[in-house]
């Protein structure tokens, strides 16, 4: 989960606006390719950029570690630290020698690396990386040493899943392995088997699990040719659960959030489109309504996207525990939306906005990076036909989507309370 943007201001659109003009050629290519499905998926943005990001993806996380908490989590540090195919000191060495950068991140289904670098020293990072990631072989005199760092990881979980988890948490209460306070902690490293972690390396951390997104300036060619390199492991297949709609419930957590959630369907680019004006519209009003009754100070509404649901969620933290449901009120701002009672000119302000911002996010290597992520189960969120289908995008066409999404049968609204009701 990103976090909280503010609403575009008017001021702010115009300024954006002026920065049009030196953007407006920004191309949109994206290219997918695997060569079967036991092979990683290869997605290539090139960009004429100042630097380039490669990103390896795994549709694995800790809500995939079974009975052994952290399995996921140890066996990235694995990868890095107790692998035959490489020295992490030499990889630090040349990280460092060219002012790159690497993140690890492991949330409840997916883990990752980013590696970040300029184009110069992109290529030999990323063949390095993928070949020792894709293709490990790992080195028992190394794995203590793995599991010391793993045992002194500050923070094994991804924070930005705080509100996936809270909604899976809360929905799907018969999964026992969201409820376990420990999910993905490492506390118990050292007690981990090599095996175990090979195991998995094998299985799940494979190149058949793995998306490998490129942008920026790099090698296409001899990208391709690597990564059709890599192959094996056990293709896991996630069913989505279904959910009971509409879903209301009053539950407890350490932060009192209130969410009003309705499910999406990305299936076109104009959808695409209408999800992010429908997002930045209900977010200004929200700003508006709720900043200004000194109800809280941060406030979102986005799509969230996970393997559980894909959803455009309102959320809006209390600014004290008064426990007051702000459900009618929320419903209200989404109802004015979805029926186009909007102020004059706002739907053309967000919809520029909305353009301009995604054609500079368009020039920034890692912001595209992340909406490929975000589109390797949904492609048609981030690509070519994106900038036309906002272009393009009405009135009438907003609320034809808006009244599709947002209906009170399909809405989810959960509380969470950081008291228990009563006391």
């Amino acid at each position: 989960m990103r976090s909280t943007r503010l609403a575009l201001s008017f001021s702010a659109s115009v300024a954006l606006l002026l920065l049009a003009p030196s953007v407006l050629a920004a191309p949109f290519e994206v290219e997918t390719s695997r060569a079967s499905p036991h092979h990683p998926l290869l997605v290539l943005a090139p960009r004429e950029a100042k630097r380039s990001t490669l990103t390896i993806v795994f549709n694995v996380g800790a809500a995939d570690d079974g009975m052994v908490n952290g399995l996921t989590r140890i066996s990235q540090h694995a990868l890095l630290h107790a692998n035959a195919r490489g020295s992490y000191a030499s990889l630090y060495t040349a990280l460092y020698g060219a002012a790159a950068t690497l993140e690890m991140r492991t949330g409840l289904h997916e883990s990752r690396f980013t590696l970040t670098a300029s184009p110069e020293d992109f290529d030999a990072l990323a063949r390095t990386l993928l070949t020792t990631v894709l293709s490990p072989k790992l080195d028992p005199r190394r794995y203590e040493a793995a599991l010391e760092r793993a045992e002194n990881d500050a923070q094994p979980l991804d924070p930005d899943v705080w509100l996936e988890l809270l909604l899976v948490r809360a929905m799907l209460e018969e999964e026992t392995r969201y409820r376990d306070p420990h999910l993905g902690s490492v506390s118990d490293a050292q007690g981990m088997p090599l095996n175990a972690v090979r195991e998995h390396l094998s299985k799940m951390l494979a190149p058949c699990n793995a998306t490998v997104i490129a942008t920026g300036r790099f090698d296409a060619k001899a990208l391709r040719k690597l990564v059709s390199g890599f192959r094996g492991g056990t293709v896991l297949e996630r069913k989505r659960p279904t959910f009971k709609l509409p879903y209301k419930r009053r539950t407890p957590a350490s932060r009192e959030v209130q969410v009003l959630a309705y499910p999406l369907r990305i299936q076109t680019a104009r959808d695409a489109a209408a999800a992010r004006v429908l997002a930045t519209l209900l977010e200004e009003r929200l700003f508006q309504r709720f900043r200004n009754a000194g109800v809280g100070y941060s406030f979102a509404s986005e799509p969230v996207f996970t393997a559980s649901l894909d959803a455009l969620a309102l959320i809006l933290p209390a600014a004290e525990r008064s426990g007051i449901d702000l459900g009618p009120f929320l419903r209200e701002e989404v109802r004015a939306v979805s029926e186009g009672q909007l102020e004059p000119g706002a739907f053309e302000r967000h919809q520029k906005a909305n353009l301009i911002r995604l054609r500079l996010a368009d020039r920034e290597p890692l912001e595209v990076a992340e909406a490929l992520r975000t589109a390797r189960e949904r492609p048609a969120w981030y690509g070519p036909e994106l900038p036309a289908a906002l272009e393009s995008l009405t009135p009438e066409a907003l609320r034809e989507v808006a009244s599709a999404w947002l209906r009170e049968e399909s809405s989810i609204q959960i509380h969470f309370l950081t008291v228990m009701e009563g006391r």
